[in-house]
């Protein structure tokens, strides 16, 4: 991973190429900022370049076997450390017996959108968690020498997540570890993560990106024209893992708008015929496409409700959608949007553990059809 493959946070990449050219390093750092902005990323970059026995105008080389090593995910000297769900079944007690899972996320999911993981692991209703095993781990992989490199780093994806005996564990080591021994934390949620471990870090707080950045970013890697690439920065929120996810799916956005559009006309019009006749139909999408549907289904249940605001900076929709809600958001409001949110989120993850989605669609289509009737409280 190199600096340039990242969009924006230039003061925040420069910085951190500032530690490893003036050797000197903290024995912590945390990055943190909102989900999906480039940190785990960054916090690649940078171990990379730290490693890297080539660099070049700031930028790891990305040929010296440090360098190789890093594109392989098989740097000696670097440790993941991540939430998981426990399975003595499966022999899964620390993050490493999860090692394929994680790698593949970093391969298909490099902006780390956190709804993904559990999807990687399997985890069902279970919350991925970093276990005290882990910490104890960490504590005895410090006590040894980094192998081929100056540093030796632990890369704590989701420090938020540790259980309070790990983090317990961890303070002392973090903030003396051994020489050459570098922490980065990497936090969606820096209010959560427990003040004592907070505190011996430098912290970099990262932003998202600004819309023109993210065009610039789309137009780039997709190839969309301005008038897309603009849209979708814009529905993008600064997050650049949800700008690839409505890039690499750009054409889905206006089928998922009519068929949205469809069946609030018809749960409204209280015509459970038809809406069986489009659950029918959108059950052949197939599943993944199906839980995209849905999720777009409950964003638009919670735009509409917004929409009541009259604050248009707070609008993530597009023209298109914008002129359904003028007249469908009065029915989505205060006494309904959370129980329709609910519905639509349960239906989701019924299609995700392999429900009949016919069935679970036209339940979900019928729950709707009182819930736009029901009046304010």
């Amino acid at each position: 991973m190199k600096f340039s493959e990242i969009p924006g946070h230039q003061n925040i990449k420069q910085s951190l190429r500032n530690l490893v050219d003036s050797r000197n390093m903290p024995h912590a750092i945390m990055l943190c900022g909102p989900s999906g902005i480039g940190k785990m990323c960054t916090a690649r970059a940078f171990i990379q370049y730290a490693h890297c026995s080539s660099p070049r105008d700031g930028e790891p080389c990305g040929e010296c076997p440090s360098c190789r090593q890093h594109l392989s995910f098989n740097h000696p000297d670097l440790h993941f450390i991540y939430p998981i769900v426990k399975n003595k079944a499966q022999k899964i007690e620390l993050s490493e017996d999860r090692i394929e899972a994680w790698q593949r996320m970093l391969k298909e999911y490099p902006w780390m959108p956190p709804e993904r993981w559990p999807e990687m692991i399997d985890a069902g209703n279970s919350q991925p968690i970093i276990y005290v095993n882990d910490a104890d781990n960490i504590v005895r992989a410090d006590a040894y020498s980094s192998f081929t490199s100056r540093y030796k780093f632990f890369v704590i994806w989701l420090p938020e997540k540790l259980q309070p005996a790990a983090a317990n564990k961890l303070l002392k080591v973090i903030e003396e570890p051994t020489e050459g021994t570098v922490f980065v934390l990497v936090s969606n949620n820096e209010s959560e993560v427990l003040p004592t471990i907070s505190s011996r870090t430098r912290r970099f707080n990262m932003h998202p990106a600004d819309s023109a950045t993210i065009e610039e970013y789309i137009i780039r890697k997709y190839h969309l024209d301005e008038q897309t690439a603009r849209t979708t920065a814009r529905l993008a929120e600064g997050r650049i893992a949800k700008a690839d996810e409505l890039a690499s799916h750009s054409g889905e956005r206006e089928e998922f708008q009519n068929l949205f559009q469809e069946i609030m006309r018809a749960a409204y019009a209280k015509r459970p015929a038809k809406l069986k006749e489009i659950g029918d139909n959108a059950s052949t999408l197939g599943r993944e496409k199906l839980r995209r549907f849905l999720t777009y289904m409950s964003s638009m249940a919670r735009e509409n409700f917004i929409y009541n605001l009259k604050m248009p900076m707070l609008s993530s929709m597009t023209e298109g959608e914008e002129a359904f809600s003028r007249r469908f958001s009065p029915f989505i409001h205060h006494g309904n949007v959370e129980e329709i949110v609910k519905r639509i989120e349960e239906a989701s993850s019924h299609i995700e553990r392999n429900g009949n989605s016919k069935l679970i669609l036209f339940s979900l289509f019928l729950y709707i059809i009182p819930l736009l009737h029901k009046k304010p409280t």
